[in-house]
């Protein structure tokens, strides 16, 4: 709540360097929201699953029940991994346009599996980095993209945000959102880094419209705002001192 004063307090135990005062080199680095707009027809799935869940909570109220423990976490996480699922055609649409308009790789990031493997049978020059994948073919995997052999790279966020270098690609793209935002600014970090040669870097998030996507979004943002605070702040002159 006061993070102004917590950013003072914890100042002379803490050093905070930001990559862009220690890479001056590096692009800027945008991110952007899109929101999606699907049929009805498309989101069907997910507004009968988010009936079902209004109707469990409702009858649980007019019979004065007692919600079970993480009631509403389930909800959520259930609500979120259909989002992904409905999401898989226009994220399909949107890669294939990206491809054509700029001939550029890319790289994609999901949280649920099967949702990285539906995105994934949508492509041929594919391959994919998941918890499943050991470390000598993930470092293969690798090697190959930036070589220049893979166009299309699918990756499970939280198993591909640390340790990988995918500077031939300056666009991610997030199909699912994750709790913490610095689980996504390091996944968006893995194009971000020393032998990024574009001018610019992007990191694209899709939003659908009137769904858990807005709450996510809502929810990570407010995270980001008040790390950024605690960690940031004071101008460039205070860090140094």
């Amino acid at each position: 709540s006061f993070t102004k004063e917590l950013n003072e307090r914890t100042r002379d135990l803490c050093i905070r360097r930001l990559k862009s005062e220690v890479l001056p080199d590096l692009p800027p680095k945008t991110r952007t929201f899109i929101p999606v707009h699907l049929s009805k027809k498309d989101r069907s799935p997910y507004d009968i699953l988010q009936e079902e869940w209004d109707r469990r909570i409702e009858e649980a109220y007019i019979n004065g029940e007692k919600l079970p423990a993480g009631t509403m976490l389930n909800m959520i996480n259930e609500l979120r991994h259909t989002c992904g699922r409905v999401k898989v055609d226009y994220a399909v649409d949107w890669i294939t346009q990206y491809r054509e308009q700029t001939g550029k790789p890319i790289v994609v990031f999901t949280h649920h599996r099967d949702v990285l493997r539906r995105i994934a049978d949508n492509f041929n020059n594919v391959q994919i980095i998941s918890g499943d994948v050991s470390s000598k073919n993930r470092q293969q995997i690798v090697d190959d993209f930036q070589a220049g052999h893979v166009d299309v790279l699918v990756c499970n966020t939280i198993a591909a945000k640390e340790g990988i270098t995918l500077t031939r690609a300056d666009t991610v793209l997030f199909i699912e959102r994750e709790w913490v935002p610095t689980d996504e600014e390091q996944a968006e970090d893995r194009v971000y880094r020393i032998g990024q040669e574009s001018q610019h870097v992007h990191a694209v998030y899709l939003s659908v419209a009137g769904t858990i996507d807005e709450h996510f979004d809502r929810v990570v943002e407010q995270k980001r705002a008040v790390v950024k605070s605690v960690l940031d702040g004071g101008d460039v002159e205070q860090r140094k001192g």
